[in-house]
C-alpha cells in the first residue's frame, strides 16, 4: 500500500460506518436550517431599521454590502439555533424509523451513536468562536459604519404636488402642480428659513425645475412671481414693520443636490465599542479604563486631603493645625490655602496649636475654642466646605459608576465570546435526546422545540446581560447563566433517553394519587347501608 494511501487510512480508521451516515445525516440539515436561521434574523435586523434605509436612494450594492455585513455578526446566533434542530431532526429521525432501537439492541448507546456528533459540534464551536473573535469584529465595524451612513442620509429629494417639502436646507418648497415631464411647475411657493424670523415668501404661477449638466445642481427659475418680504422694525415707528412687495420676471436658484449624497463616515470613530474588538483588543481598552478609575480616585483623593485627611495623617493634619488660622485665610502649615479669605485677624500670640491632649472629646465642643462672635461664620464656613466634599464624592461616585459600566461592557463581551460557541453543545445535549424521546422527525416537531428553547435561551440571554450592564450581577454570570440553565436540562434529558425513559414520569405522580382513591372507594363500598 503506498505511504499517502496508509495515512489517510490511519486517520480515517477510527470513523466506522455508522459515524459517517451520522455525520452525513446531520451535516444536510445542519447547512439548511443555519441559512434559514441567519435569513430570519436578518429580517429582525432589517425590520428595526427598514424605515431608516428605505426612500434614502442608496444602491442596491450598498444595501447588499450592508446586509452582508450584518449577517456576519448574526452568525454566532443562528449556529446553535442550527444545531438545535438538526440534532432533534437526526435523532428523532432515527428513532421514528427505528434505527435507533436497532442500534441500541445491537449494543451501540445513545452516547456512542452521539459521539460523533459531539465532535462535529465541537468544531462548529470552535468555528463561532473565531468568527466570534477575528470575523465579526471587522464585520461589526463596517456594518455599523455604514447603518450609521444610511440613516444619517437625507432622503431622496421628492417634489410632490401639493406637499410642502422641507429637504432642502434653509428652504420649504410648495408645488401646486406639476406637468407629465415633471419639469414644469404650477403654483409655486418658495419660503426661505430666515435665521430674524421675518416673514418671507416667494410665488410664482408657472416655473421650470431641471437638473445641471453635471447633475450637482437642481435648478429652480420662477417667472413672473412676486416676492413679500417683512422688514425690521425702522427707529421711532409705532410698532408695526413694513412690509415689501416686489415683482420680478425671472427668478432663478440653485439647489445643491450633494446634501442628498451618501457621507462616509470614518470607520475609527466605531473602534472604541466593544463589539468591534478582539479580545486582546478588549483586554487593551479595559486596562485603561481601570487606569482612568485608577486616576480619578488619586484625583479624588487629593481634592478632599485638605478636608478629610487619610486616617494615617490625622494626627499631623490636625493635631499640629493653627486651629484660628482658618479664620485669617493664610497658609496653613499643611501647605493649603483657605479659600473662604480674610475675615479676622488675630495676633501671633493668639493663633495656639492643640495638642492630642487639648483636643476636645466631642467635635462639637470645638467651636468653643474660637471667639462667640465668629461661631456663625464657622458654621456657615463648615457647610461651605461639606457641601464641596460632597459634590465630589457624587462627581467622582456617577464617573466610576460610568467607568464600571464600560468595564461590564468590555467584560460581557469577552465572556459572550465563549459563552455563545458552547452554547452549541449545551443544544446537542438537549436536541439529540429530545429527538430520540418524542420520536420525531422532519421539520414541524424539530422545529417547534427548537423555537420553544432557543426563545427561552434569548429571553435569559438579554435579561442576564441587561443585569450584567446595570452592575446587579457580574459580567461573567450575565454571560453564562443561561448556559448553566440548560446544561443542567441538556444533562437530564441525556440520561432519560439513555433509559428509554418519558422526560416527566407521571406514574411517580399519578399512582399515588390513584392508590389514595382506591382506598377510599375501597372502604365506602365496605360500610354497612
Amino acid at each position: 500500500m503506498p505511504r499517502e494511501r496508509s495515512i489517510f487510512v490511519l486517520y480515517l480508521h477510527p470513523l466506522k460506518r455508522i459515524d459517517w451516515y451520522l455525520i452525513r445525516s446531520f451535516i444536510t440539515p445542519f447547512v439548511g436550517t443555519f441559512f434559514i436561521a441567519l435569513f430570519v434574523l436578518i429580517l429582525q435586523v432589517l425590520w428595526v431599521y427598514i424605515d431608516d434605509i428605505i426612500g434614502k436612494g442608496s444602491s442596491l450594492l450598498f444595501i447588499l454590502e450592508m446586509v452582508f455585513y450584518l449577517s456576519m455578526s448574526l452568525v454566532p446566533l443562528a449556529l446553535p439555533i442550527a444545531v438545535l434542530i438538526s440534532s432533534v431532526m437526526v435523532l428523532g429521525n432515527l428513532a421514528e424509523r427505528y434505527e435507533l432501537s436497532s442500534m441500541k439492541s445491537a449494543g451501540v448507546s445513545l452516547g456512542r451513536v452521539m459521539r460523533p456528533l459531539f465532535f462535529l459540534v465541537l468544531g462548529i464551536s470552535v468555528f463561532s468562536f473565531v468568527c466570534s473573535n477575528w470575523f465579526i469584529p471587522i464585520a461589526n465595524l463596517k456594518g455599523k459604519t455604514r447603518l450609521y451612513d444610511v440613516r444619517k442620509q437625507k432622503p431622496s429629494l421628492n417634489l410632490e404636488a401639493g406637499t410642502f417639502n422641507t429637504d432642502f436646507d434653509q428652504y420649504v418648497i410648495y408645488v401646486g402642480g406639476k406637468s407629465e415631464d415633471a419639469r414644469t411647475i404650477y403654483d409655486v411657493m418658495v419660503y426661505p428659513e430666515d435665521n430674524s424670523r421675518l416673514f418671507q415668501v416667494i410665488t410664482a404661477r408657472e416655473g421650470r425645475l431641471y437638473s445641471s449638466s453635471d447633475q450637482r445642481y437642481l435648478i429652480m427659475e420662477l417667472n413672473d412671481g412676486f416676492q413679500y418680504q417683512e422688514t425690521d422694525q425702522q427707529a421711532g415707528g409705532s410698532g408695526g414693520r413694513p412690509f415689501v412687495r416686489t415683482t420680478f420676471g425671472r427668478w432663478e436658484k440653485k439647489f445643491d443636490l450633494g446634501q442628498f449624497d451618501l457621507d462616509r463616515t470614518d470607520e475609527s470613530s466605531f473602534k472604541t465599542n466593544a463589539s468591534v474588538m478582539t479580545i486582546a483588543q478588549i483586554h487593551e481598552a479595559r486596562d485603561s479604563v481601570l487606569r482612568m478609575r485608577e486616576q480619578r480616585d488619586l484625583a479624588f483623593q487629593q481634592q478632599v486631603k485638605p478636608y478629610l485627611p487619610p486616617p494615617g495623617e490625622q494626627d499631623t493634619v490636625q493635631g499640629n493645625r493653627p486651629v484660628r488660622s482658618i479664620l485669617s485665610g493664610k497658609t496653613t502649615e499643611t501647605g493649603t490655602q483657605d479659600i473662604t479669605g480674610t475675615v479676622t485677624t488675630y495676633e501671633p500670640v493668639a493663633v495656639q496649636m492643640l495638642s492630642q491632649e487639648e483636643q476636645p472629646e466631642h467635635p462639637e465642643q470645638l467651636i468653643q475654642l474660637f471667639p462667640a462672635k465668629d461661631h456663625g461664620l464657622l458654621v456657615n464656613r463648615a457647610r461651605t466646605m461639606a457641601r464641596s466634599v460632597q459634590g465630589e464624592i457624587a462627581s467622582t461616585q456617577r464617573m466610576n459608576e460610568e467607568l464600571n459600566k464600560s468595564l461590564a461592557k468590555y467584560n460581557i463581551e469577552v465572556h459572550l465570546k465563549y459563552s455563545l460557541a458552547a452554547i452549541c453543545l449545551i443544544f446537542l445535549l438537549v436536541g439529540g435526546p429530545m429527538g430520540a424521546i418524542v420520536r420525531k422527525g422532519g421539520f414541524g416537531y424539530p422545529m417547534l422545540i427548537a423555537i420553544i428553547f432557543f426563545i427561552f435561551f434569548m429571553i435569559m440571554n438579554m435579561l442576564f446581560k441587561n443585569l450584567a450592564m446595570k452592575l446587579v450581577i457580574s459580567p461573567f454570570l450575565g454571560a453564562w447563566l443561561p448556559n448553566m440553565i440548560l446544561l443542567p436540562l441538556g444533562l437530564f434529558l441525556t440520561l432519560r433517553a439513555m433509559k428509554d425513559a418519558k422526560i416527566v414520569d407521571t406514574d411517580l405522580v399519578v399512582q399515588p394519587v390513584l392508590n389514595v382513591f382506591r382506598k377510599w372507594f375501597a372502604r365506602t363500598k365496605a360500610k354497612p347501608a
